[in-house]
């Protein structure tokens, strides 16, 4: 009735796992069950013969979500947890990431959740991360790219690159590419990328954008994204075929702390926000595209919320995706 934990080191030691309670009546499962736990479902099916397994569930999946500490990211490791499956974090503050583990343990029922501490600001610890990954979750079958920000100074990372920049696609861009191979070798596996309707009115000048040359507090974050989703159709296509699938989604207008500051643009943003919906409602468009059983296979999509949506024509533009890739090519080979 919730303690997993105590379960697995029972049933590890030789508990049976089908075991009734009093007359007949009550068994693990039925409880899991009627407990509406689904990660004690999926244990429990690990112990039990094939013909006594419950697979009304699916299938348990080991999930990272970057920016799992807040916002949204909190949101969709809580859902992922209450679905049953192994939820492993990205925070930059450790602190902050390690209180939130022991909240949605407590929760959900769910102990299977785990803090990677890692920074995105810069190649170097963006890279150190991905090694982190590969050393402790090579099991890895999801990958959500969650993780963003709204820069509302210009600020340059040790790389001499723009924060919003660096972030908002050059990370993603690099867990998808240094990942790519575990989530092929535990294939199916799925990629999910978030992004936002501000791609739209995005541009890009390679010469300026990634240096904030060209900054702004609205524009940057949208050219930020549109980069984004540039490499979302080249990668795509790369992984055609591959058993590993990627989709991008705009979880829709979210109440979260994106775009902040104690400045008069931020002051207007924030009274909008006060009619945009739950953390919960946004996280509900990425769980829905990193487990649903209908979307196996699906690649290459952009959703807003959970509406197909057609790409923009510029997005398809093959000599700006060709410009972006040769660039970020060259950048990561120094």
């Amino acid at each position: 009735k919730g303690n997993i934990a105590i379960t697995e080191l029972l049933l590890e030691r030789g508990a049976k796992p089908d075991i009734v309670k009093d007359f007949g009546t009550e068994t693990p499962m039925s409880i899991a069950i009627e407990q509406k736990n689904k990660a004690a479902v999926f244990l429990l099916n690990r112990y039990l013969p094939a013909e006594q397994q419950n697979h009304q569930f699916g299938k348990q999946r080991k999930i990272v979500v970057t920016g799992g500490n807040r916002g949204i990211g909190k949101a969709t490791a809580k859902q992922l947890l209450l679905e049953g499956h192994r939820v492993v974090i990205t925070s930059r503050n450790e602190e902050q990431g390690n209180a939130v583990v022991e909240e949605l343990k407590s929760e959900t029922k769910n102990p299977y959740l785990e803090l990677l501490q890692g920074d995105l600001s810069s190649i170097s610890t963006c890279k150190a991360l991905v090694e982190k990954i590969k050393k402790e979750h090579n099991d890895l079958e999801v990958l959500i790219n969650n993780a963003g920000v709204w820069m509302q100074e210009k600020q340059l990372n040790e790389d001499g690159l723009e924060m919003t920049f660096m972030v908002n696609y050059l990370a993603p861009y690099l867990l998808c590419k240094e990942l790519f191979p575990i989530l092929k070798n535990n294939q199916p596996g799925r990629i999910v990328n978030v992004n936002s309707t501000a791609h739209l009115f995005g541009k890009l000048d390679i010469e300026k954008t990634p240096y904030g040359l060209d900054f702004n507090k609205v524009r940057t974050y949208a050219n930020s994204k549109f980069c984004g989703m540039l490499f979302h159709v080249d990668f795509a296509k790369e992984i055609e075929n591959s058993g590993v699938t990627l989709n991008s989604v705009h979880p829709g207008a979210i109440k979260t702390g994106i775009g902040d500051a104690p400045n008069f643009l931020s002051r207007i943003f924030q009274f909008t926000k006060r009619f945009f919906k739950s953390p919960a409602y946004g996280a509900a468009n990425l769980v829905h595209l990193a487990i649903n059983d209908e979307l196996e296979g699906i690649n290459g999509n952009y959703y807003h919320e959970k509406k197909k949506q057609a790409l923009k024509k510029t997005v398809k533009n093959e000599e700006l995706r060709t410009a972006l890739r040769l660039w970020t090519e060259e950048m990561l080979s120094r």
